[in-house]
């Protein structure tokens, strides 16, 4: 059943939709979610397991054929709107512009020796904030939206949704120019509702861990920070654990630096030739692959407290050690750990801004927004945005059904 939001989104594409001249009842509809990761930033690139979920929030695609040779898009968000022809290489357009992450799906596609379906492309997206994966569930609902028109069968739903990940992660890779985990786009992928994933971003093997809230909520903390990842050092600390990796490898038979454990942590830094900085980058990534184990296994056993406990340690080590927070998000961050009825508290996804996640007591949550709020915009100058989430199911079909 649609939400009232789907419904006032599809209202707005279906003006739109008149305007590419196309039947409103040919469309077919997609929602693509956003994603928050409970636990375990930074490492996926590193070989680590991560903790993500997908969330209500995301991106609402309207599409239909037509017979024009091309692929025409619009984006209500941007008001804006862009075009390529499918028997054409695709071209990158100058800048940050939007429409790459489209593009680079396709593109992906088109590599791979794939015929471009024509096709009309109307969406809108309501993800509030960075850290909740928008290029994600861009790139991963125009991937599943290209498989649902190409008329292939799929036998195996759990492996075409690892194929697609992979697929929009070298996307964002390669054409957008963004050096990013898989995480991202194997959450949006293969989330299920009400569960977690403990996601092996190697193999994009999922043990899927339930998620029992009863008596609590998690709330996103968007710092309202304007960042662009790609603008941002998040490359630097991706080259920066790849020189600790190259540099251990000298003296350990090793993948990656998620294969090293805690226990290892001091021989392992001992090794990294008094270099500080890659010291901290090390330490974070073999510390923080370490708490997604246990957060995954506390949540198992319904231990809210002790995962609340790992939010907390996740924020001081990506702080301190592999410094991404900046003052906006450990502001937020403090002032939810001070808060009565909180649990733990942390910043997530990229960094450099965008958003946090809090877990407390359900019924704290209006004196937990009532409390962090005023003092944010005191410190800040602007107001942070505060709201719970709920968990839910991957990439989907709205109508229809995708073969």
């Amino acid at each position: 059943m649609k939400n009232a939001l789907i419904e006032n989104l599809e209202k707005a594409l279906d003006r739109q939709w008149a305007n590419f001249g196309c039947a409103g009842g040919a469309a077919r509809q997609f929602f693509s979610p956003a994603r928050i990761n409970l636990i375990g930033d930074h490492i996926d690139y590193c070989g680590g397991k991560v903790l993500p979920a997908a969330i209500q929030f995301g991106t609402f695609f309207q599409v239909g054929l037509n017979d024009l040779g091309k692929v025409r898009v619009y984006s209500l968000n941007q008001a804006d709107s862009m075009e390529f022809s499918t028997d054409k290489p695709i071209e990158r357009t100058p800048g940050n512009h939007w429409s790459n992450y489209i593009k680079g799906v396709f593109s992906e596609y088109q590599q791979s020796g794939r015929s471009l379906p024509s096709l009309d492309i109307a969406l809108a997206g309501n993800i509030s904030g960075g850290g909740l994966s928008s290029s994600a569930s861009l790139e991963v609902g125009i991937a599943y939206l290209f498989e649902a028109f190409s008329g292939e069968s799929h036998h195996d739903d759990f492996a075409r949704r690892q194929k697609i990940s992979w697929l929009s992660q070298r996307a964002e890779n390669d054409f957008v120019g963004m050096n990013c985990g898989v995480m991202d786009q194997a959450s949006v992928a293969l989330g299920k509702e009400n569960m977690a994933m403990c996601l092996d971003c190697e193999t994009l093997e999922v043990d899927y861990v339930p998620i029992n809230l009863e008596g609590y909520s998690l709330l996103i903390m968007n710092s309202c920070k304007n960042r662009n990842l790609t603008e941002s050092a998040y490359n630097q600390r991706r080259m920066e654990t790849e020189t600790a990796l190259s540099q251990l490898r000298e003296s350990l038979n090793i993948r990656s630096l998620c294969d090293l454990r805690t226990g290892q942590l001091e021989e392992v830094l001992a090794l990294l030739d008094d270099d500080e900085l890659l010291k901290r980058r090390a330490r974070h990534v073999i510390t923080e692959n370490d708490r997604v184990l246990r957060a995954a296994e506390a949540l198992k056993q319904g231990d809210l407290t002790v995962f609340g406990s790992l939010l907390n340690e996740s924020h001081h080590s990506l702080r301190y050690d592999y410094e991404v927070t900046g003052e906006e998000l450990d502001t937020l961050v403090g002032l939810a750990q001070k808060q009565k009825g909180v649990l733990g508290a942390r910043m997530m996804g990229g960094g450099f801004g965008g958003c946090g996640l809090a877990l407390l007591e359900e019924n704290c949550v209006e004196a937990f927004i009532a409390g962090v709020g005023p003092k944010y915009r005191s410190a800040i100058g602007y107001d942070a945005e505060l709201y719970p989430v709920e968990i839910v199911d991957g990439v989907h079909e709205i109508t229809g059904e995708v073969p």
